[in-house]
């Protein structure tokens, strides 16, 4: 699911218009609709405002086709904050180090349901 496909989602699931989206985010409405029609991509700064809007994590926003453009170079979005990559860089090597990411945030999910688990008992 893109992340257009989840922002129209998310939206139409709380029953807002772009309008109201657009305003609540501080951006224009035809911002929002080319986000949410996967036209463009929202800078690190917006995108930790829609998460933080619709209550959920920018990694729920993200998955592998949705990567955050910031002045033409490649960002991958997470948690702390944006890891910008240089565009010289290698298409693989942008792959290894997303698919990275996803290992470490898979790990970091198991490591709390552990945690949460071990203080049920």
């Amino acid at each position: 699911m893109t992340l257009g496909t989840k922002l129209n989602k998310l939206r139409t699931d709380r029953k807002l218009t772009q309008v109201q989206i657009a305003e609540r985010l501080h951006v224009s409405q035809n911002a929002y609709n080319k986000w949410e029609s996967d036209k463009a991509k929202p800078a690190m700064e917006n995108l930790m405002k829609i998460a933080d809007f619709y209550e959920t994590d920018v990694y729920d926003l993200l998955d592998e086709k949705s990567i955050v453009q910031t002045n033409n170079d490649k960002s991958i979005g997470y948690i702390e904050g944006a890891v910008t990559i240089n565009n010289n860089m290698s298409d693989e090597l942008v792959d290894s180090i997303l698919k990275n990411q996803q290992d470490i945030t898979k790990l970091v999910e198991s490591q709390s349901k552990l945690i949460e688990s071990l203080l049920k008992k």
